[in-house]
């Protein structure tokens, strides 16, 4: 940890100084009389968690520091690269949260209330410790009558002294704390006569250039008390998730130092007039629930904190996670009955941020849609969930009136919302210009990737010299990634973890364990355990691959417990995209096929799948359509899993389709050699999407023999589009003219209304849309809407003036369609 050494005449090493924030912490009251040895034992146990959940929760990893216990107490000495700022702003806040959730389930002699005192200046390290003035000066000021008087005045748990130095080019400048909270204080004792600053109130700050929030009286009453509180403590908990830049930054900073741009909502049923938060969360207030949808990456979890930082000064407002709902159900019907009270008013609200992340932890989207109605009938609700994951699997079994309204977050614009946001980050000296607008403004690509808030974040983050090869937003991800992990990487050196290119290595596994093992609840997973996993070896190996984790995850503690989630759930999709890049060039290197093989077996999601095959056509693989090739065949001749064979040939069928230069080659092999329904129709519809006109006429000639073969055609489009549960193995059959299909209709019109549809995708792909739309209404004898069939229609002459058909398969389809459309006027 210390500086380089250097020798004196006597030959006794004397230390380089090195600069450190040093922030001591001493416990009120340790060596009280009523305190027993086990009493002191709980108390430092307590002191020690709380320190280390404190830090995690501002985003800093103390493990690898310099610090030293002073039994009452400990003294941290914190590297320069950590802001100083964090340690004002956001640790006393974290520190008092944790001691107050001590407090209050021990007895008096086992509570722990801090001095917490910090100054920074130059330390000697020596074998034992560290020396130094800025050492003995801080320690004075955690020890002074005026610091122990402080917390004797106050009710809280937490009283914090700067030095004068510190309060002068930190605290005066902080976005964060407003310095007049802070009063001055004579500090003398010992050989110190000095001036610090004392500051009384570590709480939630009062936000700063940000928009202005009236603050009207909370309503109070016995029922309501424990609410209020649990409100403050999730909004903070909420607010202290990290944005994708700045990185460092949380949610609640980016309220706090204006960096926050409001983005606009359009309503169902409202056309296209917009609404705001403050509509938002007076609808909510007024005990109505909402529902907010957006694409991956449109600011969910921003628009989430912006409703309950605003409602928390008119209706207590918990953000939840779904498997705490139970439970708060339980609570709240409880409470009415052994109280013999109404329930409180206002009627509180309960936020639940990602529900497309929790839908693994239910049988059936049917009983979280039910745990939902539940929780409506006791509380108003406001739910964010990915537009996608809510059409494809809790649409169909949501009752009409879960929700009151249904707001979709709109994008971004360049010339607006995004412009807005670089010149705050200017102002706020975060970049040094706004030339990126210009760069942006110049690029096609970049303009599209702007609407989306993340990949502005990201853009913004890579800056004018790091967007050269971001023509895509898989290579944006790349670069975003790549950049990260050469920061991370630098930092990993300071702290003694000089492994090269370690950071993104540590990342990708981390991300495919906690993918192959189904480890990630809702959207976090069990942090300690996964970071054990990836290190095993001598307790540095561990504290290094923590290290690298905490750079691309939050962490916090709960129930004993350091729980992670992504800074963004793409970022876990795209990092296990590229292990399977990773497994596939291993293979091509080294022979390594049983991984290839084991790797192929888990079926990835959709999402996962778009951003492997973007990585697999930025930098082409030499080889790739054999090695897919062996690997399917090790898995069929090795596996006696028959869902295991198909989940892997379904997925190099996709592969050789999309991601090979002439796939058809292996395909064909494929198909020749494959007996299984299931994987001929793979490698059919993978030629089909590769324009091949014989590979069609065999899937339709196979259509007219069998009715096994179109309903498993039927099935595992149902199954891609969600009218199927995701986690069911193949083969997918539709075999019940009950069972709905209105997820692969609504995807199915979707796909054929896109602008480039009939660019991108071959007639036969286009012939196989067309053919499997019908094939549903034909075997279930619906007639389709005016609407639909007016896209089918449409769809089906584009076929025919390309003249790529041949004459049978259209008349076919014609007399398909004559059975299902209605009589055209």
């Amino acid at each position: 940890m210390g500086g380089e050494a250097v020798h004196g005449s006597a030959g006794d090493p004397v230390r380089v100084a090195v600069h450190r924030t040093m922030v001591v912490v001493d416990i009120e009251r340790f060596g009280d009389l009523r305190r027993t040895n086990p009493n002191r034992l709980v108390v430092r146990q307590a002191l020690y968690q709380a320190m280390e959940a404190a830090f995690i929760d501002v985003g800093a990893d103390w493990t690898s520091w310099q610090r030293q216990d002073r039994g009452d107490g400990i003294l941290v000495l914190v590297p320069p690269e950590v802001a100083k700022s964090l340690l004002v702003e956001r640790l006393p806040v974290a520190l008092a949260t944790y001691l107050d959730e001590h407090n209050s389930t021990h007895e008096p002699s086992e509570a722990v209330r801090l001095r917490v005192a910090v100054h920074a200046g130059e330390v000697y390290p020596d074998g034992d410790g560290v020396v130094g003035h800025a050492v003995n000066h801080v320690c004075r000021l955690v020890d002074s009558d005026p610091l122990r008087r402080a917390l004797a005045d106050v009710p809280g748990t937490v009283v914090l002294m700067v030095s004068d130095w510190f309060f002068e080019e930190v605290v005066r400048h902080s976005l964060v704390l407003d310095a007049r909270m802070f009063h001055s204080v004579k500090v003398v004792m010992k050989e110190t006569d000095t001036t610090a600053w004392i500051y009384t109130r570590p709480e939630v700050p009062e936000q700063r250039r940000a928009e202005p929030v009236e603050h009207p009286v909370r309503p109070g009453g016995h029922l309501v008390e424990d609410l209020w509180k649990a409100s403050d403590d999730c909004l903070r908990r909420l607010g202290s998730r990290r944005t994708a830049y700045p990185l460092d930054l949380s949610i609640a900073e980016l309220h706090d130092r204006g960096l926050y741009v409001p983005t606009a909502f359009t309503k169902t049923g409202h056309g296209g007039r917009r609404f705001s938060v403050d509509d938002i969360a007076a609808e909510v207030a007024g005990h109505r629930s909402a529902l907010i949808l957006g694409e991956p990456g449109s600011g969910k979890s921003v628009a989430a904190y912006a409703v309950l930082r605003r409602l928390r000064d008119s209706t207590p407002a918990l953000a939840v996670r779904v498997a705490e709902l139970r439970r708060m159900i339980g609570d709240a019907a409880r409470s009415s009955v052994d109280t013999g009270q109404r329930p409180p008013s206002p009627r509180p609200v309960l936020l639940l941020d990602g529900l497309d992340e929790s839908l693994g932890e239910f049988d059936s989207p049917a009983d979280l849609s039910e745990l939902l109605r539940q929780a409506g009938d006791r509380f108003s609700i406001v739910v964010t969930c990915r537009h996608r994951e809510f059409e494809d699997n809790l649409a169909s079994s949501m009752d009409g009136d879960t929700f009151d309204s249904i707001y979709t977050i709109g994008g971004w614009t360049l010339e607006g919302h995004f412009s807005d946001f670089v010149r705050r980050l200017v102002v706020a000296e975060l970049l040094e210009s706004d030339d990126l607008i210009e760069q942006v403004r110049g690029s096609a690509n970049l303009s599209r990737m702007v609407a989306r808030p993340l990949y502005a974040r990201m853009i913004t983050f890579l800056g004018s010299g790091g967007l050269s090869g971001v023509g895509n937003v898989s290579a944006l991800y790349a670069e975003y990634i790549d950049r990260l992990a050469a920061v991370s990487d630098a930092a990993l050196v300071r702290a003694d973890c000089p492994r090269p290119g370690s950071s993104v290595q540590v990342w990708i596994d981390a991300a495919w364990l906690v993918f192959q093992r189904a480890a990630i609840h809702e959207d976090r997973f069990d942090f300690g355990a996964v970071s054990s996993l990836l290190a095993s070896g001598p307790a540095k190996a561990l504290r290094c691959a923590q290290r690298a984790l905490s750079q691309l995850c939050d962490r916090w503690r709960s129930s004993g417990r350091v729980w992670g989630s992504f800074v963004h759930y793409s970022f876990f999709e795209y990092l296990v995209s590229r292990h399977y890049v990773c497994e596939i060039e291993a293979a091509l290197t080294s022979g390594a096929i049983d991984r290839l093989a084991t790797c192929l077996r888990t079926d990835p999601t959709p999402e996962i799948r778009h951003f492997l095959v973007d990585e697999l056509r930025i930098t082409p693989v030499a080889g790739l359509g054999d090695v897919l090739e062996v690997a399917f065949r090790h898995v069929r001749s090795s596996s006696d899993e028959v869902s295991e064979i198909r989940v892997t040939g379904n997925l190099v069928a996709y592969l050789l389709s999309r991601a090979v230069p002439d796939g058809r080659v292996w395909l064909w092999r494929l198909f020749r050699d494959e007996g299984d329904i299931f994987l001929q129709q793979a490698a059919l519809w993978g030629l089909c999407h590769l324009g091949d006109p014989a590979a069609l006429q065999i899937f339709i000639d196979k259509g007219r023999e069998s009715a096994e073969w179109r309903a498993w055609n039927r099935g595992y489009l149902m199954y891609y589009y969600g009218d199927i549960d995701h986690r069911d193995e193949p083969p997918h059959v539709d075999s019940d003219k009950l069972r709905g299909w209105s997820r692969t209709r609504e995807r199915t019109i979707a796909l054929m209304t896109a602008p480039d549809y009939l660019e991108r995708i071959a007639v036969e792909r286009r012939y196989l849309d067309l053919y499997s739309f019908y094939d549903y209404a034909v075997w279930r004898k619906e007639v389709l809407s005016e609407q639909d069939s007016r896209v089918l229609r449409a769809t089906e002459a584009a076929l025919l003036c390309s003249n790529e058909i041949a004459p049978a398969l259209v008349q076919e389809l014609k007399v398909m369609r004559e059975q299902v459309t209605p009589p055209e006027h």
